[in-house]
């Protein structure tokens, strides 16, 4: 999906899941939500650079720290398995389970460590920005895998491929704009639900992580997600080129 969806799809789940925190606790679901927003455009390495300054000249920037950091030196650990990456803007580095995990490890490592050595206090602050991380770049391959240039979930160790009927450039395709008042739907009825007392505490978050799976759970039903075999081997450089429709990228 382009930049501005999966920003806007990854806060909606965020607040979603912590809608019970939203008027007790703000300051947790700010922190919270920011790391999702970041994590939400973590794993766009092959994002390519607006022709002029806009607000996805920061996501660009930011990217560029999971592309230099972590896609470098995924690409030299898989090479010496056996498995060289011949493009290190390759997206299959990053729309993959390990990718994010060595992403989310790495993150975990600069941020998380020396927060922890500096000040406790600090470091419950940042793990829950690290969460927020985490959570983001889980969405964001949930978003993706409903794409028709879809998700490589066990790469390079599998051709396996993830892939929608979803075009994120495609106008005429209502579909992303339906998820996104989904989304909003769903909040707004948890955050009446939830702060009108006729339920439990004990079962708060668990409604709103069930309302969660729903979201995404209808998201995938409706986007043809099917599971197929990648053409391209893992030594062959990327063909997946960003979209130039609006600058962004599907």
């Amino acid at each position: 999906m382009i930049t501005r969806h999966h920003l806007a799809l990854a806060l909606i789940c965020a607040l979603i899941v912590f809608s019970p925190l939203i008027f007790s606790n703000p300051l947790i679901v700010a922190i919270i939500g920011a790391g999702t927003c970041l994590g939400a455009i973590l794993p766009d390495i092959h994002m390519s650079r607006p022709k002029h300054f806009s607000l996805r000249t920061l996501a660009w920037g930011v990217v560029q720290i999971p592309k230099i950091l972590c896609a470098l030196a995924l690409g030299r650990i898989y090479a010496r398995w056996g498995d060289p990456i011949s493009d290190p803007s390759d997206k299959r580095l990053t729309h993959s389970l390990p990718g994010v995990l060595f992403i989310a490890t790495c993150a975990s490592v600069f941020l998380y460590i020396p927060a922890l050595l500096a000040n406790s206090a600090y470091a419950g602050y940042i793990g829950l920005f690290l969460g927020g991380i985490f959570l983001g770049m889980g969405l964001h391959l949930a978003e993706d895998l409903c794409t028709r240039k879809g998700i490589f979930p066990f790469f390079p160790f599998s051709v396996m491929k993830v892939a929608g009927s979803i075009r994120p450039c495609d106008q005429k395709d209502s579909r992303i704009t339906r998820y996104h008042i989904q989304g909003c739907v769903v909040l707004g009825i948890l955050i009446l639900v939830e702060n009108s007392g006729l339920i439990p505490p004990d079962l708060v978050f668990l409604i709103s992580i069930t309302g969660l799976a729903a979201c995404l759970g209808i998201m995938i039903y409706s986007s043809d997600v099917t599971i197929n075999q990648d053409p391209a081997p893992a030594s062959r450089p990327a063909t997946y080129q960003t979209s130039q429709s609006d600058g962004n990228l599907e």
